[in-house]
């Protein structure tokens, strides 16, 4: 009889294990069903009924050319984009998994560090560059280049070199995750067995990289689909993207119906673009896990399982790209690196000796790190120096140097109030976010009930819908609410946006945690209670706090949703400078971009320190 209850007692245990975890989870899905499933259900119910059922609005953007236009724009402009970010962060990332050097290190902050900063400080920078009067033409004019200035603003030309800014760690960072899981033994093999490095790198190395070039191309691609700030303050008229179009629908004609309909079309973009996304690399690559088809305990290769499915990438290929064309293409390869070879075997025997001694890499990996080393650390350089200026007027390099803006800065009455506002919704949104993001990362890292990975692609979503539609959707609701212009609204709209973050960082420190030390510790006598503070707690306790600084970056630096919901009677700091950018180039805003980016690389050190205390602790435990 106690034989046949086992298997009851056992099922019964495993339903209220299952629940536990159901119960961690529920807050932060609720809260996710009210605040943003439900307002973008709106934006649909919107655009459909106004207020009886009607397609008019659909109809509309069909029938007038410039929606479509609207929608082609940003299409085109993102290609452009990710094709430029792929092209040059392809190297990057290659040299940042081969390389141990300090150099290495240091490029891999460059990167990481435009990635935190707010877009709109990065934005603004690049302005200050390629204005009319910016450090580029008055460096040209200065050397008598030029005598007018050239038009590097307000046009394509602009939005193209903003947006690769914005949107390069995006390009690199999925392919430094994929290319640092490649097994070199495979190059060392290849070479062994008589390859040339271009051999080696062409038909091992690259094709094994080709899972990290396609996260990069569609991350790339779904995240600029739908920006707005860069385009709005780089671009001209002709260069309209859909998400500016929807912004203008709303601000200059209150058309509210068909801004709904232009952000259900939006929406539906990026929503099969992440389906690929997700179907052929799985979720984990946006934050440098595994490939979705990658067995969960791989060889030390993602090439060892032959049984691998092939990214989609590999999937395009196989497809258009039979044996016989690869051959030809091969060949082509070949024929134009020979005639490479014997150029440069020309050119060395013609030039004088002294010019012998230049090596052939300074057109090389060496050469693309540098300059995208300084592509990504100028605009600091330029934003920094601008703000410790006396002058009226924004100048690089300042005339007269000092304090004068930081001073206007802190004393002017609405900057401080501003910059109060976004302390005050940081703080909130940070302590909300930590609390839903951790106790619903515990059921996702260890739960096993079913549909866990849909709950999971649910929390992510915030990071993948434009910014522009949530925004939106949250300011029908909070109307209804009546929480526009207040900090509570911004508090509940920014959560949405920073919970991804924070269930990133919690599930990848949880993934990390070795649970046999729990057991070991209930086993030696320890309760529950016990073990999680004197065990569970410090270990995690790094991860947590890290949490808590992405999720106050994620607020403080947030403005398409202020934008929409502060109002005048809580406006942040981030919605002060867009103000102050798009009415007046006020000087002050220089001295509080250079804020932001000091606050942004204090926050970035503490989260490495706290980041390497946690490794530190997990080591000393598991001794």
């Amino acid at each position: 009889m106690t034989q046949l209850n086992l298997p009851l007692v056992k099922d019964l245990k495993l339903s209220g294990d299952t629940w536990r975890h159901i119960f961690l989870l529920g807050p932060l899905v609720v809260y996710l069903c009210v605040f943003f499933i439900y307002p973008l259900y709106s934006v649909l119910i919107q655009s459909l009924f106004d207020p009886k059922f009607t397609t008019e609005h659909y109809l509309e953007i069909v029938k007038y050319s410039v929606y479509v236009r609207m929608l082609w724009n940003a299409l085109e402009i993102c290609a452009v984009i990710t094709l430029m970010c792929i092209l040059l962060g392809y190297p990057i990332a290659y040299y940042l998994t081969i390389s141990e050097s300090s150099w290495a290190t240091i490029l891999m902050i460059a990167v990481v560090t435009p990635f935190w900063m707010s877009v709109l400080v990065r934005t603004y920078a690049w302005m200050m560059i390629l204005g009319r009067y910016g450090v580029v033409n008055d460096f040209l004019m200065g050397l008598g280049i030029i005598e007018n200035p050239l038009d590097l603003m307000f046009n394509r030309f602009g939005v193209y070199v903003g947006m690769v800014y914005v949107m390069f760690p995006y390009a690199v960072l999925p392919m430094v995750s994929v290319m640092k899981g490649i097994d070199r033994n495979l190059m060392r093999a290849a070479d062994n067995l008589g390859s040339t490095p271009w051999q080696s790198f062409k038909n091992v190395f690259l094709p094994l990289s080709f899972p990290g070039v396609g996260a990069g191309i569609l991350l790339t691609f779904i995240r600029s689909v739908g920006s707005f700030i860069t385009p709005t303050l780089m671009g001209s008229t002709r260069d309209t993207m859909l998400a500016q179009g929807i912004q203008s629908q709303i601000e200059e004609v209150s058309n509210w119906g068909l801004a709904s309909a232009l952000s259900v079309m939006l929406f539906v973009v990026v929503i099969i673009l992440f389906f690929i996304y997700n179907r052929f690399l799985g979720i984990d690559m946006l934050w440098g896990g595994q490939q979705k088809n990658q067995s969960k305990t791989p060889a030390k290769g993602p090439a060892a399982d032959s049984s691998q499915k092939p990214g989609i990438i590999l999937k395009i290929k196989n497809t258009l790209w039979n044996e016989e064309r690869a051959t030809a293409l091969d060949q082509v390869i070949w024929g134009f690196q020979d005639r490479v070879d014997q150029l440069r075997t020309t050119l060395s025997r013609a030039v004088p000796a002294f010019i012998k001694k230049i090596s052939w890499n300074i057109f090389g990996l060496n050469s693309v790190c540098f300059f995208t080393f300084i592509l990504l650390v100028f605009p600091i350089l330029i934003i920094i120096p601008i703000a410790f200026s006396n002058d009226m007027y924004l100048n690089f390099p300042p005339k007269t140097w000092g304090f004068g803006l930081f001073k206007s800065y802190f004393s002017s009455t609405l900057w401080m109030s501003s910059t109060k506002v976004s302390f005050i919704v940081a703080f909130q949104v940070m302590i909300l976010a930590t609390i839903l993001g951790t106790l619903a990362s515990l059921s996702l890292v260890r739960g096993t009930y079913k549909g866990k990975s849909y709950w999971y692609a649910l929390i992510l979503s915030p990071m993948i819908i434009p910014v522009i539609i949530t925004a939106i959707a949250c300011y029908f609701f909070f109307a209804k609410l009546k929480l526009i212009g207040t900090i509570t609204g911004l508090v509940l709209a920014h959560t949405v946006l920073a919970v991804p973050f924070v269930v990133i960082v919690m599930t990848s420190t949880l993934k990390g945690f070795d649970e046999e030390l729990e057991q070991a510790s209930m086993n030696l006598g320890a309760g529950r209670i016990r073990t999680f503070f004197n065990i569970t707690f410090p270990i995690i306790r790094p991860g947590i706090i890290t949490a808590v600084l992405f999720a106050f970056i994620a607020s403080f630096d947030e403005l398409v949703g202020a934008m929409f919901i502060c109002g005048v009677r809580a406006t942040t700091l981030p919605k002060q400078m867009w103000d102050g950018i798009r009415d007046e180039i006020n000087p002050i805003i220089a001295s509080a971009s250079a804020l932001l980016i000091f606050l942004t690389i204090f926050l970035m050190v503490l989260i490495s320190i706290m980041k390497r205390r946690q490794e530190r602790l997990y080591t000393q435990k598991k001794r």
